[in-house]
């Protein structure tokens, strides 16, 4: 048993999967904050910077986003319904045990 279920028990969020989907999360808007950062920066110096930052993170949110769908962590094409009823049993996860 890891450290982190040891610490948190068996049934909570802390396992591969939502750490994953956590980093995609935090992946996809720094990919957005450094464009943005590219189209607003006034030298081309700093423009080219952001711009290969920004590069640099999606491709690194791709990869990512590979070994979650290979390894059943996040569902690309699933179907919405299913996507919802593992949000909701996921949330439940959170809320049972602080309700």
């Amino acid at each position: 048993m890891g450290m982190m279920k040891q610490f948190f028990g068996d049934d909570s969020l802390t396992d591969d999967k939502y750490i994953a989907l956590s980093m995609l999360g935090s992946g996809k808007a720094s990919a957005t904050a450094y464009l943005s950062a590219a189209l607003e920066s006034a030298t081309p110096e700093i423009r080219h910077l952001y711009s290969n930052f920004s590069t640099q993170q999606a491709q690194a949110h791709e990869a990512l986003t590979a070994l979650a769908i290979e390894r059943g962590w996040y569902s690309a094409y699933g179907e919405p319904k299913t996507s919802l009823e593992e949000v909701v049993h996921d949330s439940m996860k959170v809320i049972q045990p602080h309700a």
